[in-house]
């Protein structure tokens, strides 16, 4: 068995643990200590925690929190499963696809003592179109919502969209008719199975599992999160024993640690992505070639691999090779190929290379950008291409995408689905993020609307690989690989698995007395 030995820069970051104890409460612990005995499963997340608002959703990360407090329509499960949640089953859908009706529970109580109501589900989806952070991606597809009976509501489409069940539990939280908006970022008024107890903002979040949850009160009774905002401190500070599960580590060390017997780890594709939109409005890139060209020149296995250690699954295309909607032959369209590179340049005009400007994010949230740009300017220079790297922050990069003012970005993008919302944000005529795809295909549009007439695997998989065919042939992006969730924890924790949308989820985790 492989063991690790902390680096000068984890024991110094080790040293430092007592600084964040004083913090959060928690006491310095010997590595590999055994449990607190304060009865807290604690988690340990990157993102910032700067109130309780379930709707102002300011990094994914800190979806670990309104999972643990609020409810909705329906439920997103680690897999990327869909249950209900507050329905009562999974909705009835009309033939079109325009109409989708809930019954409603009767037992579910928010944390205020009021029953839900379908007039709450209405009050809080109406809410969320005015004021919610992400309504912009609600707006783009939702119509109305009407109240058919105390419980019974129905939501009427503006076109077929059945991606949008897998927004909830990642942007939504259902409240109280009558919330407001700005009165919920200091309490917690849901219907989730854990109420908070302690919150100081941006250091820790204490929660008590509800004794009167509709679903049933939560085995593990008291949870805390805290954030630590580097991955190697986070390392450190479950080595110490202060937390019990990770959010992140730096890449080369997941694998050296999860080997060790005091600790598990699991890593799963997530719905985040890394890739490189181009922008196919202006020269060079308004040539097929060119960016064939790019995409063959990229290695993506060594990029992924070797440079991240893993915690990127390489794929050529939107979906990763382990989900249902992968194509491997579709996959070897721009696999790694020099040849095949050198051949599109020749078929471009362009024999002896071009140059052009990859604008890239530094810093740049769950892998750092810049680090594969050096591999990707590396390859292309192979076949005669140079790439000139242009750093920006990443609001910046987003707003000179918005502007026109690029070339390619490659970047990472976390999101509540791949084929439920990057294929239809970034490369549908109606989207939200076009400009990052123009000019659009309307026969792709086509196929997608049959994609989103339901959620049905099985219909859905032919549809969706249609569609991802039109974007390999149209060459809108370099796709590099799928970010991996990937999280540490200390062996003896039950019922722990990394999410696919990223947030951890801590409803059934368990640590035993």
């Amino acid at each position: 068995m492989q063991r690790f030995a902390p680096n000068r820069r984890t024991a110094l970051k080790l040293a430092g643990a007592g600084a964040f104890g004083l913090a959060t409460g928690l006491g310095w612990r010997p590595a590999f200590a055994n449990p607190r005995g304060d009865g807290f499963l604690t988690a340990s997340i990157l993102g910032a925690l700067p109130h309780l608002h379930p709707w102002d959703y300011s990094n994914h990360d800190f979806g670990a929190l309104p999972i643990l407090t609020y409810s909705n329509l329906v439920y997103t499960a680690p897999d990327g499963s869909l249950h209900p949640e507050v329905a009562k089953a999974m909705p009835e859908i009309s033939a079109d696809g325009l109409v989708y009706t809930f019954d409603l529970r009767d037992d579910v109580v928010f944390a205020t003592g009021k029953k839900l109501t379908a007039e709450d589900v209405a009050y809080s989806f109406e809410l969320y179109l005015e004021r919610g952070r992400r309504r912009g991606d609600f707006r783009a597809f939702m119509e109305s919502v009407t109240i058919e009976d105390t419980y019974r509501v129905s939501f009427q489409l503006e076109r077929p969209w059945s991606g949008w069940l897998m927004y909830l539990t990642k942007y939504m939280g259902l409240l109280p008719a009558g919330t407001e908006h700005d009165s919920i970022y200091d309490t917690i008024v849901g219907s989730g199975p854990y109420m908070v107890t302690r919150f100081e903002p941006d250091v820790v979040i204490e929660l008590e599992a509800k004794s009167d949850y509709y679903m049933g009160e939560a085995l593990q009774k008291k949870i805390r999160l805290v954030r630590i905002a580097d991955g190697a401190t986070q390392l450190a500070n479950l080595q110490t024993g202060q937390v019990d599960i990770i959010g992140t580590c730096p890449p080369k060390d997941f694998a050296p640690t999860v080997a060790l017997p005091e600790y598990e780890g699991a890593m799963i594709p997530s719905a985040g992505i890394f890739y490189a939109p181009f922008n196919r409005q202006a020269a060079p890139f308004d040539n097929v070639h060119l960016r064939r060209a790019v995409a063959s020149a990229i290695d993506r296995e060594f990029i992924c691999n070797e440079l991240y250690y893993g915690v990127v699954t390489p794929s050529t295309l939107p979906a990763a090779p382990q989900e249902y909607w992968y194509d491997e032959e579709l996959a070897k369209v721009h696999a790694y190929d020099p040849d095949r590179a050198r051949f599109h340049l020749r078929e471009a005009g362009m024999p002896n290379g071009f140059r052009f400007t990859a604008t890239i994010p530094v810093p740049s949230a769950y892998i750092e950008a810049q680090e594969a740009a050096i591999i990707m300017q590396a390859n292309l220079a192979e076949v005669g291409i140079d790439m000139r790297i242009r750093q920006m922050d990443f609001s910046s990069m987003y707003a000179a995408a918005q502007n026109g003012d690029f070339e390619c970005f490659p970047h990472p993008s976390m999101q509540p689905s791949i084929e439920d919302y990057l294929l239809a944000q970034s490369y549908m005529c109606i989207a939200g993020k076009q400009y990052m795809s123009q000019p659009c295909n309307p026969a792709y549009d086509e196929v997608m609307a049959e994609v989103y007439l339901d959620n049905d695997q099985e219909r859905r998989r032919p549809l969706l690989i249609e569609a991802t065919r039109k974007l390999v042939e149209d060459c809108t992006s370099v796709w590099i690989g799928r970010l991996n969730t990937y999280h540490i924890w200390r062996t003896g924790i039950e019922n722990f698995e990394p999410s696919y949308m990223y947030a951890m989820d801590l409803r059934k985790t368990h640590q035993p007395s």
